[in-house]
C-alpha cells in the first residue's frame, strides 16, 4: 500500500512555506545588485524564525522523498504513481484520444527524470548517481510520442 500521509491541506502549507522562502531569496539576490537597490530597498516582507525555517526545509525534504520513494517502489518505469491506486501510470496506448493522460505523460519515466534536480539539490549523491544510472539504462526519449510542449516545459523548464 502506498504511504502517503500528506493532506492538501499540509501540502498547500509546506509548498507556499517553501515559495514564500525561495521569493525571499531572489529578492535578496536582487538587492545586492547596485542598480537594483533604490527600488527594491522599499519591498518589506516577512522572514521565517530559523527553527520555522528548518522545520520547513526538513518538511519539504520528507514530502520529497515520500513522493520519490512511493514512485521508485510503486510505479517505475512508468511516467508516475496513481496515488489512489498504487500503481504507475503512463500513455494510454490503447486510446491514443486520451488527451487526460496522453497529453502529459511521454512514457519516459517522467517523475525519475524530473527528480534529478531535486536529488541533487538535497544533496544525496548516492541516489542521484544510482537514479542517472536508471536513466542512461533504462529511459529512451526516441518513443513515437506526442506530448503538450507546455507539459514537458513546465516540469523540465
Amino acid at each position: 500500500m502506498c504511504s502517503l500521509p500528506w493532506t492538501l491541506d499540509r501540502l498547500l502549507l509546506v509548498t507556499m512555506s517553501v515559495w514564500t522562502l525561495v521569493g525571499q531569496i531572489v529578492v535578496f539576490f536582487i538587492m545586492q545588485h547596485p542598480k537594483n537597490n533604490e527600488g527594491l530597498s522599499r519591498i518589506q516582507f516577512q522572514t521565517f524564525p530559523e527553527s520555522r525555517r528548518l522545520e520547513m526545509k526538513e518538511a519539504a525534504r520528507r514530502m520529497f522523498y515520500t513522493g520519490y520513494d512511493n514512485y521508485m517502489k510503486y510505479a517505475f518505469p512508468k511516467d508516475e504513481l496513481d496515488p489512489l491506486h498504487c500503481i504507475g501510470r503512463g500513455p494510454d496506448v490503447e486510446d491514443p484520444s486520451n488527451i487526460n493522460i496522453n497529453d502529459i505523460l511521454g512514457n519516459y519515466s517522467l517523475t525519475l527524470v524530473d527528480s534529478l534536480d531535486m536529488l541533487a539539490i538535497l544533496g544525496n549523491s548516492s541516489e542521484f548517481r544510482r537514479a542517472v544510472q536508471l536513466v542512461v539504462d533504462r529511459v529512451s526519449f526516441d518513443v513515437n510520442s506526442t506530448v503538450q510542449v507546455f507539459e514537458v516545459n513546465i516540469r523540465y523548464g
